[in-house]
């Protein structure tokens, strides 16, 4: 379930990245970060994955003082990931919830937990399956909506692999969180 605030060593980092800030930075988080910090699922990520920053000239800068390699890295280990995901659902935007809004510059906007769960579709490693196992266990995501949303906002938008890939792991995950 969400929380109010990210543990350490998250805190901190975050606390330090706000104060490198000279203007307000939305970044739109993904994956682990998103499901252990936000929504509760008790495991370690060392990585706050991003679709984007913005304004988009920050995120080069943001890049490198926090991302992988950076002084903010190598002193709180962990870092920002600018991830390439190529598939997540069209208009994810109007469904992102501001989360842990303590700070004046770092903005953190957390997708909603269906497009988050979706966004693990095209890799959908083991980590990926037990994130979306945590979503559907919890209550955070259900399968007719995570079905309907893959139909209309996702699956006529797919690049790179076929749809057919997405379309069969989506129904092995239905089978494991909701078997009938």
């Amino acid at each position: 379930m969400p929380v109010d605030r990210p543990v350490e060593p998250w805190f901190s980092f975050l606390s330090e990245l706000d104060a490198h800030l000279d203007q307000p930075a939305d970044f739109h988080c993904i994956g682990g970060f998103v499901v252990s910090q936000h929504y509760g699922f008790g495991r370690e990520t060392a990585d706050l994955d991003v679709l984007s920053v913005l304004p988009k000239q920050l995120a080069d800068w943001v890049a490198e003082i926090a991302g992988k390699g950076s002084l903010l890295q190598k002193k709180h280990r962990v870092y920002i990931d600018h991830v390439r995901v190529t598939n997540y659902p069209d208009g994810y935007e109007r469904r992102l919830a501001r989360v842990f809004p303590m700070w004046p510059k770092v903005r953190l906007w957390a997708l909603e937990p269906h497009d988050l769960a979706l966004t693990k579709l095209e890799r959908s490693a083991e980590r990926d399956i037990r994130d979306v196992m945590y979503l559907a266990q919890a209550g955070l995501i259900d399968r007719d909506t995570l079905i309907a949303r893959f139909e209309a906002e996702m699956e006529p938008y797919i690049t790179g692999r076929t749809p057919t890939w997405h379309r069969t792991t989506l129904n092995m995950w239905i089978d494991s969180c909701w078997p009938a």
